[in-house]
């Protein structure tokens, strides 16, 4: 457990730092509800979507009928950035999970002490889920705050929870997805150089598969590359959970998990 302790107070900083720029962006969005509630500010919002085509608007996750004066529809739109932010936070977290051992040469350390290499991984993997859980709950607990601000008085609260539930439900299961496909990225690499682009690389390769199967009828099984469309806020709150995406991105996270540790158990230090 001295490496579970270990690590999450290592990452504690930056998952503070994740939560509290994720949480002021959530608050400025969110604190733009109320002025497009006013009709004015409605109207020059669906004049300027009028000017995009249904397939276009369809690719970023927006219906041509979207009505943001709803603060469910104002939401999920918002928050869909957040959940691309969080997706790449979740495969920083898996990228340099491992392979920052071997670079920083503290890997000798931890072959000096009668632990396994199944155990190292595990300890990882607790801790990164555990940081990540934990970002989580502070930029949820943050959106709750801001929208009890500024809903309308004709929402009910208990609404307003249970779908702000089901959006971080989903942020939390993109993240998972993402953490487990870096994890194993690490388990492959030779140094940590490169970890945030690669990151980075992972979700926005996978987010444009997404726009292409939603753009042209002949790539829809693209849709299935991409995580983010799984667990789209949008679709969340429209659709809840669809068993099949679930499925698919719990099987990529057991292939993803086992996979790192039949690599790393075999793989050849850098010490």
């Amino acid at each position: 457990m001295n490496i579970f302790k270990f690590e999450f107070k290592r990452l504690l900083k930056s998952c503070i730092i994740w939560s509290v720029v994720c949480g002021i962006m959530i608050v400025l969005f969110m604190s733009l509800f109320p002025s497009m509630a006013d009709m004015g500010m409605q109207q020059l919002v669906n004049d300027k979507m009028s000017g995009l085509s249904v397939d276009m608007l369809k690719a970023f996750n927006i219906d041509a009928g979207t009505d943001f004066s709803d603060i469910f529809n104002y939401m999920a739109y918002v928050i869909q950035y957040i959940a691309m932010a969080s997706a790449v936070y979740g495969a920083i977290l898996g990228v340099n999970s491992l392979i920052k051992e071997e670079s920083q040469g503290t890997i000798e350390f931890l072959y000096s002490k009668p632990i396994k290499r199944s155990k190292i991984v595990s300890y990882k993997l607790l801790s990164i889920i555990s940081i990540y859980f934990l970002y989580i709950v502070i930029t949820g607990v943050t959106n709750i705050f801001v929208c009890m601000v500024v809903k309308p008085d004709n929402v009910e609260l208990m609404d307003l929870l249970v779908n702000i539930k089901i959006v971080y439900m989903g942020m939390f299961i993109l993240g998972l997805v993402f953490m487990s496909i870096g994890m194993l990225i690490s388990a492959l690499a030779k140094s940590d150089k490169g970890g945030i682009p690669i990151s980075i690389g992972i979700f926005f390769v996978s987010y444009l598969f997404g726009i292409i199967g939603k753009l042209k009828e002949d790539f829809e099984f693209l849709k299935y590359l991409s995580p983010f469309d799984y667990y789209a806020p949008g679709e969340l709150l429209k659709n809840g959970f669809e068993m099949k995406f679930v499925i698919i991105g719990i099987c990529i996270m057991i292939v993803s998990i086992a996979s790192t540790y039949l690599i790393y158990n075999r793989k050849d230090m850098n010490i």
